[in-house]
């Protein structure tokens, strides 16, 4: 496990990772293959960073800024996605 992400850390992108599935399976259920596979790209780096980013330069800042940032800039109601990553801003800078 990752020991330099706080449980509140984890928590968070725990969170980000089950709203991601969410909504694969939304856009599979509605047939938006594209999105469907936009989301998984951008999300299946996710586990890497809450098992073992404290063996690499990954960090919570890096994964919104290199997957997260385009997927919402690709499609912007996926805006949400990312809040509980974005929450942890006001508690830690």
């Amino acid at each position: 496990m990752n020991t330099s992400l706080s449980v509140a850390e984890t928590h968070a992108c725990l969170e980000v990772l089950y709203r991601g599935l969410v909504e694969i399976r939304n856009c599979a259920t509605a047939g938006d293959v594209a999105r469907a596979a936009a989301v998984a790209d951008a999300l299946h780096n996710l586990p890497h960073l809450i098992i073992r980013s404290d063996k690499s330069d990954w960090s919570i800042r890096r994964f919104r800024e290199l997957f997260l940032a385009p997927l919402i800039e690709r499609y912007p109601d996926l805006v949400g996605l990312d809040q509980p990553l974005v929450a942890l801003e006001c508690i830690d800078p």
